[in-house]
C-alpha cells in the first residue's frame, strides 16, 4: 500500500463539533502523554497474591489515565480527518505515532530472556498497545476506534465511536471498564461490537443507532470465565452512553467468539462448559431481537444440536427458556427447569452431577429425545469419592424447526416411540 503522509491524510481545517480544531501539535502531545503513562505502568510491581485477583491501585489509576490519553489522541486525529478517510491508513498512522501494534510471537514460538523482539507484546501493565480503526457495515457516517493494552493475565479495551456531523468527525460514544479492582473487571480476552441501525419508529422519535458490545473477563487461573453483552446508544455525554440492556454468562476463554448482526437482531456464538465433564465444552448461541421500544427478546437458535439446546435451555433464565418452549406445556416445563439442580449446601458437601445419555430420533419427524442422567454426590469425611445416589433420569423431547429447537416435554420415563442408535455418542 502506498504511504500517505500524515498531514495529507488528515488535513482539513474544520471544527469537530465539541472537539478541538485540527492541530497536529495536539496529537503529538497526546502521543507523548500515552508514552509517559505507559512508562509509569511498567513500573507497577505485582505480588504473587495479586496474580489472578486484585489489581494494584497504581495500575488501576494508570490504566484509566492511559485510556484518557488515548482518547485525546484519537480525538485529535479525527479532528483532522476527512469524512472519507481511509480507515486502514488512519489505523497505520495512529499505530505509528502511538508506537502501537507491535510484532507478536507466532504460535509455538520459544522466547528466550535475551530475545527482545517481542518485549512490547508480552509484558505486563502498559505493554502491547493495539489500535484498530473500522467502519461499521450497513450504517453510514460512523467510525470505530478500538484501543487495547496489556494487563496481568490479559488485556483491557476501550471503544470510541465517531459520527460525521457537518463534515467533521465528532466522538459520540466511549465504552470502557470504569474501574479495575480485579483482573476480571477488564474488558478483555475478547472484544467485539456490531452497530444496529436507527429505530424505524413510526413517530420518528426512535433512538439513534445502537451498538452491541460483547467482551470477556480475563482471569489468571482458569480456562473458564464470564462474558458480558451490552446494548448501548449515544447519550448527551459521549463518556456516559445509555446502557439499554445487559446480560452476563460464563464461557470458555479459548473458543473464538463471533458476533454478527442483521437489522434489529444480533447473535454471539462462543463455547460454554458442559454439564457432563467428559464432553468438556459446547457451542452456545446468544441471539436477540431488539424492538422499537428497546425490548430485548432472546430467540432461537440457542445451540447447534439437540443436546446443546437442552443444556442451554436448562442453564438460561426461565424468562428466556419459556419463549423456547411449547405454550401448552409451559407450567410443567417451568417446574422441570426450576427443579433441575439442587442448590449447593453452604459447606459445599453436596451437589448434583449430570451425565449425558443417548440422543435418539422419535417417530414424529423432527422430534428427538435427549436423555440426561443425574446423581446426588455427598462428600463423606474419610471416604474417598464420598457417596453417590442415583436420581431420576429426564428424557427431554425437543422439536426441530427453522430457528433451532423448542422444548416439548421432559418425562422421567423413556418414550418407546423414540429409539434407534445414539445420534451423539461420546
Amino acid at each position: 500500500m502506498k504511504f500517505v503522509p500524515w498531514f495529507l491524510l488528515l488535513s482539513v481545517a474544520v471544527p469537530c463539533g465539541a472537539q478541538s480544531t485540527c492541530d497536529s501539535k495536539t496529537l503529538s502531545e497526546g502521543a507523548a502523554r500515552v508514552a509517559a503513562v505507559q512508562g509509569e505502568l511498567r513500573k507497577v510491581q505485582v505480588g504473587e497474591n495479586e496474580i489472578g485477583y486484585g489489581v494494584p491501585p497504581a495500575a488501576d489509576s494508570g490504566m484509566r489515565e492511559i485510556k484518557d490519553a488515548l482518547t485525546r489522541a484519537a480525538d485529535s486525529a479525527l479532528a483532522c480527518a476527512q469524512p472519507l478517510v481511509d480507515t486502514l491508513a488512519l489505523q497505520n498512522q495512529l499505530a505509528l505515532v502511538l508506537h502501537a501494534n507491535p510484532p507478536v510471537p507466532g504460535e509455538n514460538t520459544v522466547i528466550t530472556k535475551d530475545d527482545h523482539r517481542f518485549d512490547e507484546a508480552t509484558g505486563g501493565y502498559g505493554h502491547n498497545l493495539q489500535v484498530r480503526v473500522s467502519r461499521p457495515p450497513r450504517v453510514a457516517g460512523l467510525l470505530e476506534v478500538e484501543f487495547s493494552i496489556n494487563i496481568v493475565c490479559g488485556n483491557d479495551t476501550v471503544l470510541l465511536v465517531y459520527e460525521i456531523r457537518a463534515g467533521a468527525w465528532s466522538r459520540r460514544l466511549r465504552w470502557q471498564a470504569p474501574k479495575l479492582s480485579e483482573v476480571s473487571d477488564a474488558f478483555g480476552d475478547f472484544f467485539v461490537s456490531a452497530v444496529l441501525p436507527a429505530s424505524a419508529a413510526p413517530d420518528g422519535k426512535g433512538p439513534a443507532w445502537r451498538i452491541v458490545v460483547a467482551h470477556g473477563t480475563p482471569w489468571c487461573t482458569s480456562r473458564f470465565s464470564g462474558f458480558k453483552i451490552d446494548l448501548l446508544s449515544p447519550g448527551p455525554d459521549p463518556d456516559t452512553p445509555r446502557q439499554l440492556w445487559n446480560v452476563e454468562r460464563s464461557y470458555s476463554r479459548f473458543s473464538d467468539p463471533q458476533l454478527r448482526s442483521s437489522g434489529n437482531t444480533f447473535e454471539l456464538r462462543l463455547n460454554r462448559t458442559c454439564m457432563d465433564s467428559m464432553a468438556f465444552e459446547r457451542r452456545a448461541i446468544y441471539r436477540y431481537r431488539v424492538d422499537d421500544d428497546q425490548h430485548i427478546e432472546r430467540m432461537g437458535p440457542i445451540a447447534i444440536n439437540a443436546r446443546g439446546f437442552v443444556e442451554e435451555w436448562l442453564s438460561s433464565p426461565w424468562s428466556e427458556s419459556r419463549n423456547l418452549s411449547v405454550t401448552e406445556n409451559t407450567p410443567v416445563l417451568e417446574k422441570v427447569h426450576s427443579g433441575f439442580d439442587l442448590p449447593f449446601k453452604p459447606d459445599y458437601s453436596q451437589f448434583v452431577a449430570h451425565t449425558y445419555g443417548p440422543v435418539t430420533s422419535c417417530s414424529v419427524a423432527g422430534v428427538f429425545q435427549v436423555q440426561i442422567d443425574s446423581t446426588l454426590e455427598t462428600a463423606v469425611p474419610g471416604k474417598p469419592g464420598g457417596d453417590s445416589k442415583p436420581l431420576a433420569s429426564l428424557y427431554f423431547h425437543v422439536r426441530e424447526g427453522k430457528d433451532g429447537y423448542v422444548m416439548v416435554s421432559a418425562p422421567t420415563t423413556s418414550d418407546p416411540a423414540c429409539k434407534g442408535g445414539d445420534l451423539m455418542p461420546h
